[in-house]
């Protein structure tokens, strides 16, 4: 789409808001009336917008990394718990992921700024496309109005409470139609009903016409997809609209549903995939698969291949979770350990305080071991042995040691520590040293398309997540069963065995409290590194257990948190003069 770009690039440099807006920038809707069919290209530089690198005020370019596909899936993944960053970075993503966001980072006026630029062409989109001239042409308007909900979605899901916490909570701008002359935030309830009702027009009009190209072009299933999560977000009285939702969508869905796939293949070809729903088409003349561009990528923090930095390593409480069921293809498919001794002994990893005046932890790594004869492990932390002792928990081993607590330094019989035992690795190639230790664990759910380690096309919707909505949705209104159904589809297509499925008989035996714990845990892996993780624990009203390895605070954060909110940009307030988030 790049060519398409680069020919309506003045149809779109429109600033968020009132950010450097100039009315000559505007593709305006007068202008499309007297070319209807440019709308075909003001469309697809929608497209463009989420993908390109542009200049943002005064920068003579693109300023390095300034990409609205990688700052989003930044935003949203780094702020949840599969997730650990190895040490402090120039990066702007650190902050947002140490839940210590700065409103002057690129990362969040970038996102921001773009959001804004395509809900205004949008707008001018909707008010120059006349409905009923063709079915093509009302395809084009259902994407347009699918475009403006999905940013208005994206920004009051980043930088506003979430929706259980009360609809009269402070939301975001609110962009409906073409006139930008007032700039207040709206109430996150009014944000989300326009968001409903922008996406219900878009799934009428894309009925005549429900997809005009392939995974990459914005569909109807696309549009209920997004609606079946929107509703999700907006808690018990949209349930049954989200439960319907996905009973239509899943009348039509393909086989690779049921039946699986190879996973590992995904990542190479999500754009012409069964389990797409949409994503974001890249090819090799993007920048992320090009070598001066390619540390840019979404992939580029998750794996280091030649390219890439390689710092964002899977948190070992995932790790635990994906490795009760050793025949699960997805961990197989997306998980690397570096520098594998391969000689059959064991390494124990747990976090500790490399400082005592700050709340991070990195890891503290023993390696070089084999089990006792009770297959516990014996090592030694400041010259005293403990004992990693397994007990089995909610299907699949935990190690614990008593006498201590290694993250405060406490010790006595009645303290304890959870400690993790992998497959051990050579120290220089598998163990990254930055004040502390932190074990690579690599991911390449983002990586290999045409064989390029830093190349995907980013997926949005699919429908491994329409069949978890569906669950969710069962869940909490009491339909036990069928929630465990649509878990148990997730598992058997994931390589799992019978003896895995999960029923209303055996769930709490295997260490759960509710169905709905159930089908957390699975979106949780099915969804992993997505961005989806933070919104499903801060939307069902729990805590969010950060209490793992990384660069952030070793804490549990409440669904209240005010720093869920992200701060909006100083530019907009500054401009606009809207509130601010609390701190």
């Amino acid at each position: 789409m790049k060519k398409i770009f680069v020919f309506v690039i003045s149809a779109l440099t429109l600033a968020s808001c009132n950010m450097d807006f100039i009315s000559s920038d505007a593709m305006t809707s007068e202008k499309l009336k007297e070319d209807p069919s440019s709308a075909v290209f003001t469309t697809d530089g929608l497209y463009s917008l989420l993908q390109d690198n542009l200049a943002y005020k005064g920068q003579s370019g693109g300023e390095s990394g300034n990409y609205y596909i990688r700052h989003y899936f930044q935003l949203t993944e780094l702020r949840g718990d599969n997730v650990t960053v190895s040490g402090t970075t120039e990066d702007p993503f650190i902050f947002p992921y140490a839940y210590e966001d700065i409103p002057t980072t690129k990362n969040i006026y970038y996102t921001w700024w773009i959001a804004y630029k395509i809900i205004n062409a949008t707008n001018a989109n909707i008010a120059a496309i006349v409905p009923g001239t063709s079915g093509d042409s009302d395809h084009l308007l259902g994407e347009n109005y699918f475009f403006r909900a999905l940013a208005h979605f994206h920004m009051v899901t980043l930088f506003a409470m979430p929706y259980v916490c009360g609809r009269d909570n402070p939301g975001v701008v609110l962009r409906i139609g073409t006139d930008n002359s007032v700039t207040t935030r709206a109430s996150v309830g009014d944000v989300y009903d326009a968001i409903v009702e922008d996406l219900k027009t878009a799934i009428s009009f894309m009925e005549q016409v429900p997809s005009r190209g392939d995974k990459s072009y914005v569909s109807q299933n696309a549009a209920k997809a997004l609606l079946s999560r929107v509703y999700l977000y907006m808690g018990d009285e949209h349930l049954q609209e989200c439960l319907d939702l996905c009973n239509d969508l899943m009348a039509n869905a393909p086989s690779v549903v049921t039946e699986g796939y190879d996973f590992a293949d995904y990542p190479t070809h999500t754009y012409n995939h069964d389990e797409t729903i949409w994503c974001l088409r890249l090819d090799e003349n993007h920048d992320f698969a090009k070598a001066d561009h390619a540390e840019a990528s979404i992939a580029s923090m998750y794996l280091e291949d030649g390219q890439g930095w390689g710092e964002h390593y899977w948190s070992d409480i995932l790790i635990d979770l994906f490795q009760r069921y050793p025949e699960d293809q997805r961990f197989a498919a997306y998980f690397r350990m570096n520098g594998l001794t391969n000689d059959g002994k064991m390494m124990v990893t747990f976090p500790y305080k490399t400082k005592a005046s700050n709340n991070y932890c990195s890891s503290y790594v023993v390696h070089g071991l084999r089990p006792d004869t009770d297959g516990a492990y014996s090592f030694q932390f400041n010259n005293v042995t403990y004992k990693a002792v397994p007990t089995e928990v909610n299907t699949y081993t935990q190690y614990i040691v008593t006498g201590i607590d290694f993250v405060t330094g406490e010790t006595g019989a009645s303290k304890t520590s959870r400690v993790f035992v992998r497959p051990d690795v050579n120290n220089t190639k598998g163990v990254r040293e930055n004040g502390g230790d932190y074990v690579i664990y690599y991911n390449t759910k983002f990586s290999y398309q045409d064989g390029k380690p830093m190349m995907t096309s980013p997926v949005f919707l699919r429908w491994g997540e329409v069949v978890l909505n569906r669950a969710e949705a069962n869940a909490k209104l009491g339909n036990d069963q069928p929630a465990l159904d649509d878990v148990n589809t997730i598992r058997l297509r994931a390589g799992l065995p019978e003896t895995a499925k999960m029923t209303v008989d055996n769930y709490e035996e295997r260490g759960y409290d509710s169905i709905l714990d159930v089908v957390l845990d699975e979106r949780r892996m099915e969804l992993c590194f997505e961005g989806h993780r933070a919104f499903d624990v801060y939307r069902n009203k729990k805590k969010l257990d950060r209490r793992f390895v990384g660069f952030h605070s070793f804490e549990e954060i409440d669904y209240t948190d005010k720093r869920i909110a992200l701060l909006i940009p100083a530019d907009e307030i500054n401009t606009s003069h809207i509130d601010q988030n609390p701190r």
